[in-house]
């Protein structure tokens, strides 16, 4: 499912202009006059995901690298892809930057091993950081909103849920407050 995932955010990222005017097109004979505006919502919540899990996961994993081939450890790349795919679960990195952290202090106790674990804690840290920079931006719906739905829909439906849970809330955000709108326009009409 991880390279299927993979597969799927390729083809949205490469034919991502095709692929918008078909769902496009899809929602107005569907919804009518609002599925143009809900089809771009879809679109910019899937490229908010794939940056905001997606690019900060591959991130995390290359800052990790650079700190693990500077320390010498063996099969830092498999390391690297491990915390990558944490990453992208949703679980924190120092599941495997704690061992790390351990085994480079066994090795010895000097000026390198202290600054390799403050450089990589702040990596494994940095998620939380990046993620609220880059999963809201260009998107009208709260951050809050598509992180739930993400993690929600990967719980649900493994990694393809990632995308189709984010989607799903953001839009079922989108409908509740178009909902809400129209109760208070009678409202405010017989005032």
């Amino acid at each position: 499912m991880f390279i299927g995932s993979m597969i799927i955010v390729a083809v949205f990222l490469i034919g991502s202009k095709s692929s918008v005017k078909f769902y496009n097109d899809i929602l107005r004979r569907l919804v009518g006059d609002k599925g143009e505006e809900w089809a771009i919502l879809s679109a910019l919540t899937v490229r908010s995901v794939v940056v905001g899990v997606l690019g900060v996961a591959v991130i995390q994993a290359f800052f990790a690298l650079i700190g693990m081939v500077a320390m010498g450890i063996p099969l830092s790349i498999v390391w690297a892809i491990g915390i990558m795919f944490l990453t992208i679960i949703q679980v924190p990195a120092l599941i495997i930057i704690g061992p790390m952290i351990a085994y480079v202090f066994s090795q010895g106790s000097g000026t390198a091993e202290i600054v390799f674990t403050i450089y990589m804690l702040i990596v494994g840290a940095s998620d939380g950081v990046l993620k609220p920079m880059f999963m809201g931006r260009g998107v009208d719906i709260p951050m809050l909103v598509i992180l739930i739905g993400a993690i929600g829909g990967m719980m649900l439906m493994g990694m393809l849920g990632l995308f189709i849970g984010a989607v799903i809330f953001a839009l079922s955000y989108k409908l509740f407050g178009l909902w809400i709108a129209e109760v208070q326009e009678p409202e405010e009409e017989n005032v």
